[in-house]
């Protein structure tokens, strides 16, 4: 079901999302109550990330805006972080102060990282309803180009590691996934059969996609690995209780896994038949727990993960969400939270990128 524009002017009530359930043959993580949740079956009249209760439906379609304003350039490594209520995109230089602001209405959903030499891209999903992804100079607001979607939100986006190769995005609110098999011109349409939709992404260095959504039997968050083509997907992970949230695999197959209500879990997926649990981390601010909705993974031999992040707050947020990108140490064993942005009020960021890696 795809969300009108009237629909998208109605004020909303706040409406939050959680589900349950188990399914057998796969790894299955117990999740939170997610503050008492209520899951919605259908998200077509709620905002995409599990915390996004506004007056305004995040889903629904905003109007193009007239472009990007002020040219600026970042310093490295930058981050990227989209902004769904508004579709705008904010960029923080190496130090983690503001570089910029795209002043846009056209974005607000995925985004990607893509690293080539000592140069790089950023992809970031448009709010259209086309499905189509605008790329960008990595760590400036310098468009140079774009790929042509089929239609819906691009809510997660991976692949386009080179020139040639295959690129992926959701088409949010259904389990199709838009295909570019080289990486340019239009995207076709995969299904994930497995999942009722689908909503993160990442691509893994054996050529698999792997997908977060909700599972199409139980309506669990579950964790697909696909082939190439999205043609084959097997479930690997199974996450009662979660609200599909950002995925990422690193170069030793481990795969990182967030539910949405502050809880990330680790696994390994070395057999590359199955996972197994290997850790959980939960966020907490000292009196809320930490909502992340992306995550991107610094691929360095010891990384960090860096989320997207959403918590309540009832003193200084007016409509109770706030929101920054934060990094975290791995393994999550030992995790501790870094240094954030700065913390910006009533926003939801649903994407978030990070060009180059930080230092070990």
């Amino acid at each position: 079901m795809r969300i009108s524009r009237l629909l998208g002017l109605i004020a909303a009530a706040s409406v939050l999302a959680a589900c349950g359930g188990q399914n057998s043959g796969v790894i299955g993580h117990p999740g939170t109550t997610g503050n008492n949740l209520i899951r919605q079956s259908s998200h077509a009249l709620v905002a995409p990330g599990v915390a996004g209760r506004m007056a305004i439906l995040s889903g629904a379609p905003r109007l193009i805006g007239s472009g990007v304003h002020h040219d600026f350039k970042a310093t490295r490594p930058c981050t990227y972080l989209s902004e769904n209520l508004s579709g705008d995109v904010k960029v923080y230089n190496g130090n983690l102060t503001l570089a910029g602001d795209f002043a846009s209405t056209t974005y607000g959903w995925g985004a990607l990282a893509v690293k080539s030499g000592t140069s790089g891209k950023i992809y970031l999903g448009r709010n259209d309803a086309t499905g189509s992804l605008d790329i960008y100079t990595a760590c400036t607001n310098t468009m140079i180009g774009s790929v042509t979607g089929a239609g819906g939100y691009p809510y997660g986006i991976a692949g386009f590691s080179a020139a040639g190769k295959p690129g992926y995005a959701t088409d949010w609110p259904t389990n199709s996934i838009e295909y570019w098999a080289t990486g340019t011109g239009t995207a076709v349409l995969k299904t994930d059969a497995n999942q009722s939709e689908s909503y993160f992404l990442d691509f893994d260095k054996h050529n698999k996609l792997w997908v977060s959504g909700y599972s199409a039997s139980t309506g669990d968050e579950i964790v697909d690995r696909c082939n190439k083509i999205v043609t084959i997907c097997k479930t690997m992970v199974d996450i009662p209780s979660g609200f599909p949230g950002g995925v990422q695999v690193d170069s030793n197959d481990q795969l990182y896994v967030n539910n949405q209500y502050g809880t990330l879990t680790s696994y390994n997926c070395s057999s590359l038949t199955s996972c197994t649990l290997t850790a959980t981390f939960t966020y907490s601010n000292g009196t809320n727990p930490l909502d992340y909705t992306a995550i991107a993974l610094d691929p360095l031999a010891k990384h960090l993960i860096w989320g997207a992040n959403i918590y309540y707050c009832t003193d200084s947020c007016t409509d109770g969400i706030a929101t920054d990108g934060q990094s975290q140490t791995l393994p999550l064993s030992s995790a501790v939270l870094g240094a954030a942005t700065p913390g910006t009020d009533n926003a939801e960021f649903l994407g978030i990128a990070r060009f180059l890696p930080d230092s070990p």
